[in-house]
């Protein structure tokens, strides 16, 4: 393992048949208990369909069994705009949390430009 620890490999898996988001493939696979991973590929099958890793878009670019580019996506993540209260705030400044809090509301026809600007800052 990546580890440097070792473990057993029960039994051996020759040309076993994947499909990744309607992309087929196949690899032979060590079957040896894992823990929380169903699978983990290994450089040479990586190396072979020419793997290229975007971690922020949880993308995988690599080349199907024709040699055609394929680009495969894992789930996005949820992500949700909490709502804090003036309460909420107060404690967090009290604790010496820093602070960025819009308050917007839709008034249909007003530009972004046009709302009131308390304070600037600068952009780093």
């Amino acid at each position: 393992m990546a580890t440097g620890t070792k473990k057993i490999v029960y039994q051996w898996v020759r040309a076993c048949a994947l499909k990744f988001n309607g992309m087929s493939t196949s690899t032979h696979l060590n079957v040896l208990s894992l823990g929380s991973y169903n699978m983990i590929l290994g450089m040479d099958w990586l190396y072979l369909h020419r793997i290229k890793v975007d971690y922020y878009d949880k993308a995988i670019e690599c080349l199907d069994e024709n040699g055609e580019h394929r680009t495969l996506r894992g789930k996005k993540k949820a992500t949700s705009v909490r709502m804090v209260t003036t309460m909420q705030a107060k404690r967090n400044h009290i604790k010496g949390c820093v602070l960025f809090i819009a308050h917007t509301c839709s008034d249909k026809g007003k530009d972004v430009e046009d709302a009131e600007v308390l304070r600037r800052y600068p952009i780093l």
